[in-house]
């Protein structure tokens, strides 16, 4: 059966912030971050360690602002609780379900990945120590789909 989850990413090569956009028929819950080459993989990781059922609660900071997203599961849902502080203090809830969010994550960076192929920005010409898709973000991905698709 095909998930009403939906994904759109957007990075910015040149500066390295991030936005991974997920929804469903319900809800749209942003993960914005700056450097993308530390957020990303962060992001990726503790997604994989939720899953895996090796962490149940994990805190990611952004990088650029005092803003935090607290990541919650129960082996089936995820609860996400997005804390911001500008201008005042605002906190908004989420609730997804584990796979269903994960998978969506995975298809949309490889749409997204595909596209900046055709587009010919990837593979990197040259490897820049702090680019949002360097290796060691890509690397972070692949292991992250791959763990999805076991």
């Amino acid at each position: 059966m095909k998930s009403n989850y939906k994904c759109f990413i957007d990075i910015h090569l040149s500066g390295g912030d991030i936005q991974f956009d997920v929804s469903d028929d319900i809800q749209l819950f942003s993960f914005k971050s700056g450097l993308g080459f530390i957020a990303i993989p962060h992001f990726l990781f503790t997604l994989a360690q939720l899953y895996k059922g090796k962490i149940k609660e994990a805190r990611l900071d952004c990088h650029g602002n005092t803003d935090y997203y607290s990541f919650i599961s129960d082996g089936v849902n995820l609860f996400i609780v997005y804390t911001t502080n500008y201008p005042e203090e605002k906190i908004y809830n989420y609730q997804f379900i584990l796979e269903k969010y994960l998978e969506a994550i995975d298809e949309g960076f490889k749409k997204y990945l595909k596209q900046l192929e055709s587009e010919g920005l990837l593979p990197l010409k040259t490897q820049d120590y702090a680019h949002p898709l360097g290796d060691g973000v890509l690397n972070a991905f692949y292991d992250f789909s791959s763990l999805i698709h076991n």
